[in-house]
């Protein structure tokens, strides 16, 4: 055992960080170790990928100032072997209360050398609960230690001097392992104290939230990682050249409207060309004030029926399919074309999980060029694919309790054409209604995508829906009072989003606010409904022993790989856990399909896989 560091200089006082060098000294340890007092967990890899090589473990107890390292014997001489440190970590985690900073990595990277699930239970999530408390603060361990205790710590590559991708583990690992024991010492160290902080700062509903919604997530979102989804990556290839093509077309087309050619990727040309050139209007302007040209300023023009709007519209849109999937996805697959992409659980304000490696929450919607159609199962595998009906506007049922909203839900109606009824309008201009209600959307964004006059939109959304919901106005009027009182809504489950922008904000920034106080309220209850959805389901199709397994998240749809001849069993397990993942006045309802590529979820020519070989026989189809 060597003790590296007093810590005086590099971390808090009285803090020490000690490098185990044999399993004998691993298993004294945690001979050591008090059950009842929580113990802090952290990898150290070569990289962030689910297979990236363990360089050591340190570990922590809360209320102790010593954290321990175990080094690997993959690059050090001194490590130790991997089969050895997984049998002592499965033999001694157990019964422990296991804490990390981001435990869905640490977990994974265990899991994938020897560590079994049972003894990785873990206790509390420091990144999960400083989300909880309030989700806009960085979660970043480095940025939380100074922000919360005034403690700069160093990131390993200011230590070392070299970028982590830089490191040459193979030559240059024993000259390291003792400043990467101290570095991840403070990790641990450090967690125990954010851990100390936080957990006196969440009342009982948001630890109900991080316990029965945020911990089992974690290992769901995990092994959904570890799995990854199969990629069609030919079809993405040859997808890839037709967008090129097309592209270029547009390209020519607006060069040819704008009557010159210019550089699309150039501000100053574009500006130049659509507002000295061709007198385009203005729609925003940036924070330099020149006049803006992004893509909501391209889809106000196709909106008034300009026809370099058009085609500039559709270019960003194509473009951005182009460069962040088609192109995108090929690179980030493995040798077996397996994706592997992230999803975050604590990665928005609302509560709903983000997406990254790719993003798909943001696909752009393409019919001509369907990216999910290269999503799909492996052989021997189908899809099911559940996407809830209407969540929100239940959510908003439910929570505002109006009766002619709830009447609509009780009776199996649509809520869109109810509004349209009600209004006098068409049922495409109530679906915008019914979320500009959700969304805070304003008189003018209205008129303008309804193509009506600003007095009429204010009179539609100030008389007429507050006239037909007035159950709706009540609640809204009581979300935004409770925000303006507490500076933060909570949703049906007690999760918090802080809004200073009521009482310390400009007038854009407090009315923001009060539509976010809504729409968190709204949004926010659905991304919860989702994750408790994703928990039930998973452990009903778990408990039945059923080939099954969740891939992917996108707002309120969720996706199931499941072995074939388990497939009926397995979609009405899911259905149920979906519908029955909280219990309101009216019914939550799902909407899907079996399915052989994730496309042929939104194509409603195309039948769920079980009734398509009957259809066949039958020349349906």
């Amino acid at each position: 055992m060597l003790k590296l560091f007093d810590m005086k200089t590099l971390a808090a006082p009285k803090c020490s960080v000690l490098l185990l060098e044999s399993l004998k000294e691993v298993e004294n340890y945690f001979l050591g170790v008090d059950s009842k007092n929580p113990l802090a967990f952290d990898y150290e890899t070569t990289g962030l990928a689910y297979d990236a090589i363990p360089l050591g473990l340190s570990l922590c107890q809360v209320t102790s100032d010593t954290s321990v390292f175990i080094p690997y014997n993959y690059f050090f001489t001194k490590g130790l072997e991997s089969e050895g440190i997984a049998k002592l970590c499965n033999k001694y985690f157990k019964g422990k209360k296991l804490i990390a900073h981001n435990a869905k990595y640490d977990s994974m990277i265990g899991l994938m050398n020897g560590f079994s699930d049972s003894s990785m239970e873990i206790y509390a999530d420091t990144l999960v609960m400083v989300h909880l408390y309030d989700s806009s603060l960085d979660k970043n361990l480095e940025q939380r230690v100074f922000q919360d205790f005034k403690y700069r710590k160093q990131s390993f590559s200011e230590i070392c001097g070299k970028k982590w991708n830089k490191i040459d583990w193979d030559k240059e690992g024993d000259s390291l392992l003792e400043m990467l024991a101290g570095y991840s010492g403070e990790d641990t160290f450090w967690t125990c104290r954010l851990y100390q902080k936080y957990s006196i700062m969440l009342d009982e509903q948001l630890w109900k939230i991080h316990d029965k919604i945020e911990l089992p997530n974690i290992k769901i979102l995990r092994d959904a990682k570890i799995r990854g989804v199969l990629m069609d990556i030919p079809l993405l290839k040859q997808m890839g050249r037709q967008l090129d093509s097309y592209l270029e077309k547009i390209e020519s087309d607006i060069y040819s409207e704008a009557g010159c050619v210019f550089n699309l990727n150039s501000p100053k040309q574009k500006q130049e060309v659509f507002f000295q050139k061709m007198k385009l209007p203005i729609v925003t302007t940036t924070g330099k004030g020149s006049p803006s040209t992004d893509s909501g300023t391209f889809d106000t023009w196709a909106e008034q029926g300009i026809r370099v709007g058009e085609l500039l519209s559709e270019y960003s849109t194509l473009n951005k399919l182009n460069s962040g999937y088609v192109r995108a996805i090929p690179e980030l697959v493995d040798n077996k074309n397996v994706l592997r992409g992230d999803i975050n659980s604590c990665g928005t304000d609302t509560g709903r999980c983000s997406s990254s490696n790719p993003n798909l929450q943001n696909q752009p919607n393409s019919d001509q060029f369907p990216v999910r159609k290269a999503f799909i199962p492996r052989a021997g595998y189908v899809f099911i694919n559940r996407d809830y009906s209407q969540l929100e506007l239940r959510i908003l049922a439910e929570l505002s309790r109006d009766k002619n909203l709830l009447d609509v839900f009780k009776q199996g109606g649509d809520p869109h054409s109810d509004v349209a009824h009600r209004l006098g309008i068409s049922r495409s201009a109530a679906k915008t209604v019914n979320f500009g209600v959700i969304y805070g959307l304003g008189p003018d964004n209205l008129a303008r995508k309804l193509d009506i006059s600003s007095k009429e939109a204010s009179k539609i959304i100030d008389h007429d829906y507050v006239k037909a919901y007035p159950g709706v106005y009540s609640w809204k009027q009581r979300v935004q009072q409770y925000a303006k009182k507490h500076y933060y809504v909570r949703n049906y489950f007690g999760r918090i989003r802080r809004l200073p922008g009521v009482v310390s904000g400009s007038n854009y920034e407090y009315f923001s606010a009060l539509r976010k106080a809504v729409n968190t309220t709204i949004q926010g209850t659905g991304a919860d409904i989702v994750k408790l959805a994703t928990v039930k389901t998973v452990e009903s199709l778990r408990k039945n022993g059923l080939d099954a397994h969740f891939l992917l998240q996108v707002h309120d749809e969720l996706l199931f790989e499941v072995r074939e001849d388990q497939a009926i069993l397995a979609e009405q397990i899911i259905i149920n856990g979906m519908e029955t993942a909280v219990k309101f006045s009216i019914p939550l309802l799902t909407d899907g399909k079996i399915i052989l590529n994730w496309s042929e979820m939104k194509d409603s020519d195309i039948v769920s896989v079980p009734y398509r070989f009957s259809y066949v026989l039958s020349g349906l189809i």
